[in-house]
């Protein structure tokens, strides 16, 4: 990241401003938390955890929500649910993929496991996200990674705490040097409340420039079709005058 150097005293700085938070291990198991993971990923926790008590209750058990269309996953955590329909094709795309290594709905595989084959399993996984994947293996596994999604890095860099021209993976990596590894869950928590609060970025509008080319473009094709139309008149009416003059 450019000036690393200014923008970690930045961040020492605005990390004491930030709200509490629980950023505690997981007392759920590795899928559920998936799925937690996928509801919060640009989201804030209030929607995240009012969709996911939804989800286990409307459901009994975690395969059913697996072989679930997403359609019906849409309807679930509600169709006007911040990118609900990549959110659901998403989620169903990863648990069955979990499904198809494990022949289950837990990640058994992975008990005693090291951390490096955490990461490598669920960075492998189909459908799943960066965010997702840090925010499991670091509150499910404790590997040291902070989850960032686009909701918080947005937030980040229009509040110039991280450098506009820094990505997320970029900005995901500067931040791991900037945390211990056993304050990553309590910051992930902590950073995530705090974007919550943020407003959301509206999509860019059509600026002047461009709608006037538009216009310009169009009105030049317009008038290049009278011409052609007038060109055929004068065409119609020269031959209507030869035939009258061979008449007589």
């Amino acid at each position: 990241m450019k000036n690393a150097t200014e923008f970690a005293k930045k961040f020492k700085t605005f990390r004491k401003t930030l709200p509490t938070a629980d950023g505690s291990a997981s007392k759920s198991d590795a899928v559920c938390e998936v799925i937690y993971s996928y509801l919060l990923w640009n989201a804030t926790p209030r929607q995240a955890t009012t969709a996911f008590k939804k989800m286990i209750k409307s459901s009994v058990d975690l395969n059913e929500l697996r072989v679930n269309v997403i359609s019906e996953t849409m309807e679930l955590i509600g169709v006007n649910y911040p990118q609900a329909f990549e959110r659901s094709k998403r989620l169903r795309t990863v648990l069955n993929a979990i499904y198809l290594r494990e022949h289950s709905m837990e990640v058994a595989s992975l008990d005693g496991a090291g951390k490096r084959d955490i990461r490598e399993y669920f960075e492998t996984l189909s459908g799943i996200t960066p965010f997702v994947c840090n925010r499991v293996i670091a509150i499910q596994y404790g590997v040291a990674a902070i989850p960032i999604d686009n909701r918080t890095h947005e937030a980040l860099a229009s509040n110039g705490i991280i450098s506009e021209d820094a990505d997320i993976e970029e900005t995901t990596n500067w931040l791991g040097r900037q945390v211990k590894s056993d304050d990553v869950c309590d910051v992930h928590a902590q950073l995530h409340a705090w974007a919550s609060t943020q407003p959301v970025k509206p999509a860019p509008k059509p600026t002047a420039k461009s709608t006037n080319g538009t216009a310009k473009v169009v009105k030049k094709a317009t008038t290049k079709k009278k011409v052609t139309k007038v060109a055929k008149k004068k065409t119609t009416s020269k031959k209507k005058v030869s035939k009258k003059t061979k008449k007589k």
